[in-house]
């Protein structure tokens, strides 16, 4: 399993990725969205420029992208914000998931040190980020579709564990 930057090859995987995890964990209306950050991050990776500030990456198992997420960092604050996280459904319990999200908080921090992360994922992924220190700060019912939740969460600098081993010694 190797965890690399997304590239415009990746993309039918990706689109097979958020297609196996619907309409339980993504509403379709969401899917063209999705392909417009995909097709945006083409053009990035073709040309080099990421100044937008998104990060994407892939998980790359059995010679194919199996699982793909990102992070954006804003310009006009120092918060960091996790993007379009997903594994293949056929790949779900395998680990991959805390994989990816350990890759993409160690990268945070190695971006900017001691942000805050923020996230916004349904009522059935939530558990799974509180696993790693994220709180729930919001939650809207019905947001991305009937019966599809929004939970808003974060993860603050003083208990992401990754923040704390980029943190200079001071005595």
């Amino acid at each position: 399993m190797v965890i690399r930057p997304y590239r415009h090859t990746d993309y039918s995987h990706c689109i097979a990725a958020f297609d196996s995890n619907c309409p339980d964990f993504f509403a379709y209306h969401e899917k063209e969205e999705f392909e417009k950050l995909l097709h945006d991050l083409s053009l990035t990776t073709q040309t080099g420029d990421n100044s937008d500030g998104v990060y994407y990456y892939v998980v790359e198992k059995d010679n194919r992208a199996v699982a793909c997420a990102g992070f954006y960092l804003p310009v006009d604050n120092e918060d960091a914000m996790l993007v379009w996280g997903m594994v293949a459904r056929d790949y779900h319990k395998q680990g991959i998931g805390e994989k990816l999200l350990t890759f993409r908080l160690e990268k945070i921090q190695e971006f900017r040190p001691g942000a805050r992360v923020l996230l916004d994922t349904t009522q059935l992924s939530y558990p799974f980020f509180e696993r790693s220190g994220f709180t729930v700060s919001k939650i809207t019912l019905d947001f991305y579709a009937q019966g599809l939740d929004r939970y808003d969460m974060v993860l603050l600098p003083e208990t992401n564990i990754f923040a704390k081993q980029h943190r200079p010694f001071l005595s």
